[in-house]
């Protein structure tokens, strides 16, 4: 008999080949190799399919970073075991997160509502451990917290567009690399030119980003 966890699977699969809004149910029952009405035994719609596929890993990398974030550690090994425990939760959790991020407006919603921790949340733990970085002098401070921190979850959720679990370097090699970048930008002593106050244009602008960026 057909499980639910052979279910989400093959959902997953579908979802990340041919998008949530394009993928059909019968597309799922084709590669589960069942009728589509034998999948309505198990879930009520294709969003709550979608939203089984998303569920627990999302929960589990939030409750990760989450406790990264407070944890009694100095904030550039907070950084470094943040960038290896997302990137592990890719690899982990293939092809599940990157349908994640792909439908993340078609989700973020119903996600927010059920499990109580939003995108936002998220953030906020890496702004907590940039902002740590900062006041104890291991991060630069002439660099925005918030955009920064848009930056680095930037690179590694772009991860979902070209990471391959049978790739030439394995997600512990490819969270070196990116701790590598993000520390050497973050480095206080580093040679990157410093930046000048923001102009208020400018702060203007980035306000106006923030009020587009908030879900």
């Amino acid at each position: 008999m057909t499980t639910l966890d052979e279910i989400v699977a093959a959902a997953a699969k579908v979802f990340r080949t041919k998008g949530y809004h394009a993928a059909t149910v019968r597309d799922i029952a084709e590669e589960v190799g069942i009728l589509k009405g034998s999948l309505y035994h198990h879930f009520e719609s294709k969003e709550a399919l979608l939203y089984l596929v998303v569920k627990e890993p999302i929960a589990q990398m939030y409750q990760t970073i989450a406790a990264i974030a407070e944890a009694d550690l100095a904030p550039t090994e907070k950084l470094r075991r943040a960038i290896l425990a997302h990137l592990e939760a890719f690899d982990r959790h293939y092809p599940h997160l990157f349908v994640y991020l792909r439908e993340r407006e078609a989700v973020k919603r119903r996600f927010r509502e059920m499990i109580g921790f939003s995108p936002k949340d998220y953030e906020r733990c890496w702004q907590q451990i940039l902002r740590e970085g900062i006041e104890r002098g291991e991060f630069r401070t002439d660099l925005d917290i918030q955009v920064t921190s848009y930056g680095l979850l930037g690179m590694l959720n772009w991860l979902y567009k070209w990471y391959d679990p049978q790739g030439r370097l394995n997600v512990q090699q490819v969270a070196e690399q990116f701790t590598a970048l993000a520390l050497a930008g973050l480095d206080p002593g580093g040679s990157a030119p410093r930046l000048s106050a923001p102009s208020r244009a400018a702060d203007g602008s980035r306000r106006e980003i923030d009020r587009r960026l908030t879900p």
